[in-house]
């Protein structure tokens, strides 16, 4: 009898935040509490993209710059210029391997493990800089 693949969802979180890495590190299992992770959810946090291993079409992506941010309705009224940047200059990139779910899966876990570290240590809570972003169908979506 063959054994069958293992299969996992895999997402990248590219963003900025006012915390150290050893901030962030330590508060881990507290994250991951309010996030309400599933016990197979793998979290690897990197100072940027460093040392990842990103295929091709991920790594050229991610050098395309935009308007990453996320504002507040309220900030939004204040006005703002815009701001172009690239996914790969952001501060961190959080990788989540999900065992046993799609890549969309994963993204969803990601996008509410980011929402919470954004509350947690940004000071500026009316704007978070960063995406998620997964495979779906052969391509690298951002995710709403």
């Amino acid at each position: 009898m063959e054994k069958e693949a293992e299969t996992y969802g895999r997402a990248y979180a590219f963003f900025d935040c006012d915390a150290s890495k050893q901030e962030l590190e330590k508060s881990g299992s507290h994250i991951r509490n309010e996030a309400k992770t599933p016990k197979g959810l793998q979290l690897l946090l990197n100072e940027g993209i460093s040392g990842l291993q990103l295929d091709k079409t991920l790594a050229e992506q991610i050098q395309y710059p935009d308007d990453y941010r996320v504002m507040s309705n309220e900030r939004i009224k204040q006005g703002y210029e815009k701001e172009r940047r690239p996914l790969a200059s952001m501060k961190y990139v959080l990788v989540a391997t999900y065992m046993g779910a799609s890549n969309d899966d994963a993204a969803n876990e990601l996008g509410d493990v980011i929402n919470v570290i954004h509350k947690m240590f940004n000071k500026d809570q009316g704007i978070f800089r960063g995406s998620v972003v997964y495979e779906k169908e052969g391509a690298y979506q951002l995710r709403d």
